[in-house]
Parts: structure tokens; sequence; C-alpha cells
């Protein structure tokens, strides 16, 4: 347990000055764009589950009428 909480310090002292100096020099513009999150798309249901319920929200459409 001695060892874990030596590397696991140590790690910490030497991961926060290369987290700042990467954030503050903006290093990450250099990595591919690959590695980013993409964004997320819309999902279009079909006319049929019109009247589900998606993430709580019951999704209205004007001129529907219920």
């Amino acid at each position: 347990m001695p060892i874990f909480l030596g590397y696991f310090i140590w790690g910490l002292i030497l991961a926060a000055p290369l987290a700042w100096l990467t954030w503050r020099l903006d290093l990450l513009r250099w990595l591919p764009r690959w590695t980013a999150p993409r964004p997320r798309r819309a999902v279009r249901l079909p006319p049929q589950l019109q009247a589900m319920v998606i993430r709580g929200k019951r999704q209205v459409r004007s001129g529907d009428g219920r």
C-alpha cells in the first residue's frame, strides 16, 4: 500500500503541472480531429412513433391537435 500511495502522489505531482502547461499553451490544438468528440445528430422518428415519449418530454407537433 505505501508503494501505491507513493506512486499515486508522485503521479499527481507530475500530472498537475503538465496538465496546466497543456492547457496554458493550448497544446491540444495539435491533436488530430478524430480525438475530438463528435456532435450528435437529432433522432428522426417515423410518423407512427410521434406519440412516443423521448427523454421524458413529449414531442408536440403543431396542427396535430393531440
